[in-house]
């Protein structure tokens, strides 16, 4: 689409890991940033991509300790990676 000149439509490129990039134009007028958690829909042959605000992470699925360990171990991830995860997930 050569000459769009909608600003809101983009296109990009998928990376081969199916990774995109959202344009900072984007980013910026949404408020996203590398904190924000994004909640992504299929929904007919589209995908819909927003933001999570405050309130809805509440919505997310919580796990047990107990289901992090096993997780952590069945993954069989090294010692490093299994210490940064539980630093995100805020556990000891």
């Amino acid at each position: 689409m050569e000459g769009n000149t909608d600003s809101t439509s983009k296109i990009v490129k998928s990376l081969p890991k199916g990774q995109v990039t959202i344009p900072a134009e984007f980013r910026r007028r949404l408020g996203i940033d590398e904190s924000t958690l994004l909640n992504i829909t299929l929904a007919g042959d589209r995908l819909e991509i927003r933001p999570l605000r405050v309130g809805e992470e509440a919505r997310l699925r919580q796990y047990s300790d107990e289901q992090i360990a096993r997780f952590l171990k069945e993954d069989r991830i090294d010692a490093a990676t299994a210490r940064k995860v539980r630093q995100l997930l805020g556990r000891p």
